[in-house]
């Protein structure tokens, strides 16, 4: 969608699946000055009048872009951000933006990096930042992958416990130092941050049958959402969707030089720490700190 007087960002799209149809490409429709000029995915997916490459290196080489969308697999996410990065292009991708702690070193330095979380810019979350002073937080996500239109069940660990990672450090304004008391499996897990300031976040991250998402500070609901799925294949609530176009619109305020919206994206040093965060969470028992 073009602005008045000022050229359309072209973006090219690295994955067109689940989250583009569910989730960015409706809240793409909403941001102003954002084009999707080309898109890269193996598979034969089209979008009108977008050409596709069959990878990220291929769509890179041939097309003129201001910046990559990066919303492939998370096992693809740091190669794909390395690559966009290497071609001097400003970089948004879905979480995580990376497994491993190292992936985020082979990224060159100075791109024009963010992670997008798209929580950050749900309201119920944006009001519950700070906590009011909340010492000990608690955190639950259960949801059935099916009612978003998930063909496979994706991996716990890379899908719901990003979610808690990041809103533990961004709703505090503090950092995870330590990692305690993980425990479960590949169906559910739970576990305590411990923050450098002294505070907690417990977190309880599953699938299941049903969907339920509960923040709370010292005990008091801070946010809570209806204990019920949408029928599948009609995953498309408005406060996801508005959530995130609310942190594409921070992105392209980022790519047009201005500051607004800063707080809805996380940068480089920030998805480092998640992603060593996810290796504690996921080594044996023992040997958690971050």
């Amino acid at each position: 969608m073009e602005v008045a007087g000022l050229r359309p960002l072209r973006i090219g799209l690295a994955g067109a699946g689940r989250a583009f149809e569910r989730l960015y490409g409706p809240a793409l429709a909403r941001v102003r000055g954002l084009e999707v000029a080309a898109l890269a995915d193996p598979r034969p997916v089209t979008l009108p009048g977008v050409r596709r490459w069959p990878s990220v290196e291929a769509m890179l080489a041939a097309e003129p872009l201001d910046g990559l969308l990066v919303l492939s697999p998370p096992s693809a996410h740091a190669t794909q951000v390395e690559a966009g990065l290497a071609a001097g292009l400003a970089v948004l991708t879905e979480k995580p933006a990376a497994l491993a702690a190292g992936e985020v070193d082979r990224w060159p330095e100075g791109g024009q990096f963010a992670a997008a979380y798209t929580r950050r810019g749900w309201e119920g979350y944006r009001r519950a930042k700070g906590g009011h002073g909340a010492r000990a937080w608690t955190f639950v996500l259960e949801t059935n992958p099916a009612g978003w239109g998930a063909v496979d069940q994706p991996r716990l660990v890379h899908d719901l416990l990003p979610h808690a990672i990041d809103l533990a450090e961004w709703l505090t304004g503090s950092e995870i130092r330590d990692v305690r008391d993980v425990r479960g499996d590949k169906h559910r897990l739970e576990g305590v941050f411990e923050l450098t300031d002294g505070r907690t976040f417990g977190w309880r991250v599953a699938y299941g049958q049903r969907y339920r998402e509960e923040l709370r500070g010292d005990g008091r609901v801070l946010v809570r959402r209806p204990p019920r799925l949408p029928v599948p294949g009609r995953f498309r609530r408005r406060e996801d969707i508005d959530g995130a176009a609310r942190v594409l619109r921070a992105w392209a305020a980022q790519l047009r030089g201005t500051a607004e919206g800063d707080d809805l994206l996380a940068g480089r040093a920030a998805v480092q720490r998640h992603a060593a965060i996810l290796e504690a969470v996921e080594r044996p028992a023992g040997g958690m700190r971050v």
